[in-house]
């Protein structure tokens, strides 16, 4: 294998200091001469020379415009749903406007630490700070960049941990006031299903809808509310529903993620339901854009949660080249709101004869 040339040779060839090939290379040509200029690409090109982003950062001082996003293990289920493509939609659309790369580092829970020491590793010379998806509350990378000084910010919010940069959708006022919608139509067994077992997306969300159900003198029934891994949506998703409203004491409104109302249906017209008439149906991180042909189900349009993914993974973006950029301006962490939008997929409830 030919031995990799270095920016040391790329100086000694065209006479200058390490630090002048690194300021051609990042294009800061200030007072450079035109002649030293010539003599270094001279040099790059007689090389063979491959610049590597850790060679042009040659200093603690240079920023190499380059973040690292950190998204779960579970590669093989990224695209089951329409978050992440509207993650990566989102974030190759301002790293284009602003010029920074982004480097994805699929995290493996199972070598937690060996992942920990790579991305200290990459903190030192690839990468200016991290983008932190999919949070467990176990999670403790952030705490150990916080402690190393490495801008980051989390996208997801925490429940009962404070001081920490984080991003995230307001997913409990919004499972709140659907929850609240459905009560205010007489529904009180309200069935909540989601697909983000583990995450704090999945904790906000039950913890809101118990508190709610509770608010409202209503008793948590178990059996109404489930979480599911993403690897478990295929096989066990139909029959939690299909148990479910095959049960005398079906549940009269439901919560149910967008990418899972395909089960739904099939569920309501095997036990032959009609929405709104006999269930009430909300549909959570609904994509407008994405899912044209679930805009309507027998002609009413959903009654939805709509999904913040775009607007968060941006407002997370700006925020850590705020931070990358202007560190002494400190975080301000930030919830995005959501709004709870009534279509036809929801009805008072109806009553037994």
């Amino acid at each position: 294998m030919d031995k990799k040339v270095t920016i040391s040779e790329v100086a000694d060839r065209a006479g200058v200091s390490k630090a002048t090939v690194s300021n051609y290379l990042n294009k800061r040509y200030d007072r450079m001469k035109e002649e030293t200029k010539k003599r270094i690409q001279e040099a790059i090109d007689s090389l063979d020379y491959v610049p590597s982003i850790s060679a042009r950062r040659l200093s603690a001082k240079e920023k190499s415009k380059t973040i690292g996003l950190i998204i779960p293990r579970n590669l093989a289920h990224v695209f089951d749903t329409m978050y992440y493509p509207t993650v990566f939609n989102a974030i190759g659309k301002i790293s284009e406007e602003t010029g920074y790369s982004v480097l994805i580092y699929v995290q493996n829970k199972q070598v937690a630490d060996d992942n920990l020491d790579y991305l200290l590793g990459l903190a030192k010379s690839l990468v200016d700070g991290f983008l932190i998806f999919a949070l467990s509350p176990e999670d403790r990378y952030f705490k150990e960049f916080e402690k190393n000084k490495i801008p980051y910010v989390c996208v997801g919010e925490i429940p009962h941990y404070v001081d920490y940069n984080f991003v995230a959708t307001d997913h409990g006022q919004g499972i709140r006031d659907a929850v609240n919608y459905l009560i205010e139509l007489g529904h009180k067994k309200i069935a909540l299903v989601t697909e983000d077992k583990l995450s704090v997306v999945d904790e906000a969300r039950k913890n809101t809808y118990k508190q709610v159900l509770m608010e409202h003198g209503i008793d948590y029934e178990k059996k109404y509310c489930r979480s599911f891994l993403s690897e478990e949506v295929t096989e066990q998703v139909p029959r939690f529903l299909k148990g479910l409203f095959e049960d005398k004491d079906r549940p009269t409104g439901i919560l149910i993620p967008a990418n899972l109302l395909h089960y739904l249906k099939k569920a309501v017209k095997e036990n032959d339901l009609y929405i709104p008439k006999d269930l009430s149906v909300i549909a959570i991180d609904y994509y407008d854009i994405y899912y044209p042909e679930y805009v309507r189900f027998q002609d009413r349009e959903y009654t939805k949660i709509p999904s913040a993914a775009y607007k968060v993974s941006e407002k997370a973006f700006e925020k850590l080249i705020e931070l990358i950029e202007n560190p002494e301006k400190g975080f301000a962490s930030y919830l995005e709101p959501v709004k709870l939008e009534i279509g036809k997929t929801t009805g008072v409830k109806r009553e037994e004869v």
